[in-house]
């Protein structure tokens, strides 16, 4: 069975900016917008509908790896102050401001591999419309297919096609749904070379939420999820530019649960978490050095770390 990705697109314009292929900007072209659909719906009276292809207008193409939802209510939780507050001479990320559409206000990123949504309910409000092609309030346009006009008997129901009440469910689940416990507790000389390789500056092991959140669990409790939430050049580059990040900038992938994930990097092309740390580079490349550097033991012992969370 093949690894499920979603597929991004894009090109340059000849000014050097980013054309997500949505028609929206100046010199954009709608090609249906930034992320592929490749399957589209099937109905009776629907016979001129199919799933989107790259088109030829795409000279950028990322493959990306699903990213985890589990404990996404307590990184929700967590204040923009303390993600802000990471930033340093030894960590020179920087945070994505993006538009919540609920509000209409700029937000801090947090989710996605860009760090592109702000939100839970931003992020369930833009999976039922890209994913399932559900308009919703925060999102009730429906996206073209290819650019194209959708064909008549393709969409019968009127806009938006859920009122908010599926979109707040799914809300709900993704924020209830409790982090995966490490394996085993780390030995103090694997934590010990996880910060002195220089892993931990963007790794972030704990941070805190606050006291804000409308879930009283969610309130005042440690986050594990190694990561500081900031996007960092860490050698790697997709080209595709979501709010602030530019194509070779990414948010610190959360390490939790990496025990259980067989596919690593944003491209899912790293089968291996050795694999995945030699490809690290830009602002990483000083701790991926110390990692290389290590003898046999430490470099074993590293790794059964980062195999037990």
């Amino acid at each position: 069975m093949g690894v499920a990705r979603e597929t991004r697109i894009g090109r340059q314009l000849p000014d050097g900016s980013f054309d997500p292929l949505d028609g929206v900007g100046p010199g954009s072209v709608n090609r249906g917008g930034g992320l592929l659909q490749q399957r589209a719906i099937n109905l009776p009276d629907c016979k001129k509908l199919a799933g989107e292809i790259v088109p030829q207008e795409a000279t950028f193409v990322s493959l990306r790896n699903t990213t985890g939802l589990f404990g996404a209510g307590l990184v929700e939780a967590i204040p923009e102050a303390t993600i802000r507050a990471n930033i340093s001479p030894s960590n020179p990320g920087k945070v994505n401001m993006v538009l919540d559409p609920d509000d209409n206000q700029m937000k801090v990123g947090r989710f996605g591999w860009k760090a592109q949504v702000a939100t839970l309910h931003q992020f369930a409000g833009d999976a039922y419309l890209n994913e399932m092609g559900i308009t919703n309030p925060s999102f009730p346009k429906e996206n073209l297919p290819q650019g194209q006009p959708i064909p008549p008997g393709c969409d019968t129901v009127a806009d938006p096609e859920d009122m908010g009440d599926g979109v707040t469910a799914f809300e709900n689940f993704m924020k209830l749904l409790a982090p995966l416990e490490p394996r085993r507790t780390a030995t103090a000389r694997e934590q010990q070379l996880f910060l002195t390789t220089g892993c931990a500056s963007c790794h972030v092991p704990t941070m805190r939420t606050g006291s804000t959140s409308s879930v009283g669990a969610l309130n005042n409790q440690p986050v594990n999820l190694y990561s500081d939430l900031l996007l960092h050049d860490i050698g790697t580059n997709d080209n595709i530019v979501q709010g602030l990040a530019q194509g070779k900038e990414f948010r610190t992938a959360p390490l939790w649960g990496l025990s259980r994930r067989d596919r690593f990097m944003h491209d899912g092309k790293s089968n291996k978490i050795e694999d995945a740390i030699l490809r690290h580079g830009g602002q990483a490349q000083t701790a991926r050095d110390n990692f290389v550097k290590l003898d046999k033991d430490a470099h074993d012992a590293l790794l059964a770390f980062l195999g037990s969370l």
